[in-house]
Protein backbone atom coordinates (compact mmCIF):
# COMPACT_ATOMS: atom_id res chain seq x y z
CA UNK A 1 0.00 0.00 0.00
CA UNK A 2 1.24 3.40 -0.89
CA UNK A 3 2.37 5.75 2.16
CA UNK A 4 1.03 8.76 0.45
CA UNK A 5 -2.98 9.89 0.11
CA UNK A 6 -4.63 12.85 -0.34
CA UNK A 7 -7.05 14.62 2.29
CA UNK A 8 -10.34 16.33 0.65
CA UNK A 9 -12.15 19.02 3.86
CA UNK A 10 -15.24 20.93 3.77
CA UNK A 11 -17.35 22.34 6.32
CA UNK A 12 -20.25 19.22 6.01
CA UNK A 13 -23.69 19.52 5.98
CA UNK A 14 -25.93 16.91 7.42
CA UNK A 15 -28.26 14.72 5.49
CA UNK A 16 -31.19 15.02 6.98
CA UNK A 17 -33.52 17.39 8.55
CA UNK A 18 -33.24 15.89 11.67
CA UNK A 19 -29.36 16.51 12.03
CA UNK A 20 -30.27 20.34 11.88
CA UNK A 21 -29.97 20.41 16.01
CA UNK A 22 -26.70 18.82 15.76
CA UNK A 23 -25.20 20.55 13.01
CA UNK A 24 -25.98 24.10 14.37
CA UNK A 25 -24.12 23.34 17.89
CA UNK A 26 -21.07 22.19 15.97
CA UNK A 27 -21.32 25.50 13.77
CA UNK A 28 -21.59 27.45 17.46
CA UNK A 29 -19.26 25.24 18.93
CA UNK A 30 -21.62 24.24 21.57
CA UNK A 31 -23.41 27.45 22.47
CA UNK A 32 -27.61 27.14 22.59
CA UNK A 33 -29.27 28.76 20.06
CA UNK A 34 -32.49 29.75 20.04
CA UNK A 35 -35.24 27.47 19.29
CA UNK A 36 -37.48 29.24 16.62
CA UNK A 37 -33.58 29.61 14.79
CA UNK A 38 -33.34 26.21 14.74
CA UNK A 39 -36.94 25.57 13.73
CA UNK A 40 -36.03 28.26 10.97
CA UNK A 41 -33.19 26.79 9.17
CA UNK A 42 -34.86 22.82 9.62
CA UNK A 43 -37.57 25.00 8.03
CA UNK A 44 -34.92 26.50 5.37
CA UNK A 45 -33.44 23.09 4.97
CA UNK A 46 -36.42 20.82 4.36
CA UNK A 47 -37.66 23.25 1.25
CA UNK A 48 -33.85 21.97 -0.48
CA UNK A 49 -33.58 18.66 0.86
CA UNK A 50 -30.65 18.61 1.88
CA UNK A 51 -26.97 20.08 1.07
CA UNK A 52 -24.45 17.83 -1.64
CA UNK A 53 -21.64 18.69 -0.11
CA UNK A 54 -20.50 15.70 1.56
CA UNK A 55 -22.09 13.53 -1.20
CA UNK A 56 -20.09 15.84 -3.98
CA UNK A 57 -16.99 15.95 -1.90
CA UNK A 58 -16.84 11.88 -1.66
CA UNK A 59 -17.54 12.00 -5.64
CA UNK A 60 -14.41 14.00 -5.73
CA UNK A 61 -12.20 11.06 -3.54
CA UNK A 62 -13.69 8.83 -5.49
CA UNK A 63 -12.24 10.39 -8.67
CA UNK A 64 -9.21 11.86 -6.84
CA UNK A 65 -7.88 7.66 -6.02
CA UNK A 66 -9.60 6.54 -9.73
CA UNK A 67 -7.20 9.12 -11.28
CA UNK A 68 -4.17 9.36 -9.18
CA UNK A 69 -4.13 6.10 -8.02
CA UNK A 70 -4.03 7.35 -4.64
CA UNK A 71 -6.49 7.32 -1.48
CA UNK A 72 -8.27 10.00 -0.86
CA UNK A 73 -10.12 10.23 2.29
CA UNK A 74 -12.47 13.04 3.28
CA UNK A 75 -12.96 14.88 6.02
CA UNK A 76 -15.53 17.51 7.36
CA UNK A 77 -14.97 20.35 9.67
CA UNK A 78 -18.89 20.82 11.06
CA UNK A 79 -20.51 17.41 10.10
CA UNK A 80 -19.93 13.51 10.03
CA UNK A 81 -17.10 12.16 8.44
CA UNK A 82 -14.80 14.47 10.63
CA UNK A 83 -11.54 15.96 9.49
CA UNK A 84 -10.15 14.14 13.11
CA UNK A 85 -11.45 10.35 12.72
CA UNK A 86 -10.49 10.91 8.33
CA UNK A 87 -7.10 11.62 10.38
CA UNK A 88 -7.52 8.80 12.47
CA UNK A 89 -8.27 6.36 9.76
CA UNK A 90 -5.35 7.54 7.72
CA UNK A 91 -2.97 6.77 10.56
CA UNK A 92 -4.57 3.59 10.82
CA UNK A 93 -3.95 2.63 7.03
CA UNK A 94 -0.54 3.67 7.65
CA UNK A 95 -0.52 6.83 5.43
CA UNK A 96 2.77 9.00 6.11
CA UNK A 97 2.25 12.02 3.34
CA UNK A 98 -1.28 13.72 2.49
CA UNK A 99 -1.68 16.87 0.65
CA UNK A 100 -4.58 18.79 2.25
CA UNK A 101 -7.34 20.44 -0.41
CA UNK A 102 -10.25 21.91 1.24
CA UNK A 103 -13.03 22.86 -0.71
CA UNK A 104 -14.74 26.44 1.05
CA UNK A 105 -16.10 28.92 -1.38
CA UNK A 106 -13.92 31.81 0.75
CA UNK A 107 -11.19 31.60 1.99
CA UNK A 108 -10.45 33.87 5.60
CA UNK A 109 -9.33 33.26 8.81
CA UNK A 110 -12.86 32.08 10.08
CA UNK A 111 -12.87 29.48 7.65
CA UNK A 112 -9.36 28.26 7.06
CA UNK A 113 -7.59 29.35 10.76
CA UNK A 114 -9.16 25.84 12.77
CA UNK A 115 -7.68 23.44 10.26
CA UNK A 116 -3.58 23.90 11.39
CA UNK A 117 -4.96 23.20 14.99
CA UNK A 118 -6.82 20.77 14.37
CA UNK A 119 -4.49 18.58 12.61
CA UNK A 120 -1.58 19.59 15.46
CA UNK A 121 -3.69 18.48 17.40
CA UNK A 122 -3.79 15.21 15.95
CA UNK A 123 -0.30 15.10 15.53
CA UNK A 124 -0.26 14.53 12.00
CA UNK A 125 0.92 17.67 10.55
CA UNK A 126 4.27 18.76 9.88
CA UNK A 127 4.49 22.46 8.86
CA UNK A 128 6.42 23.23 5.57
Amino acid sequence: MSKDAVLLIAHGSPERVEDIPEFLQNISRGRPLPEAVVREVQHRYSLIGSSPLTRITRLQADGVTRELGIRAYVGMRNWHPFIAAALQQMAADGVERAPVSASTSRCCSATTHPLPSILLRSGTIVPC
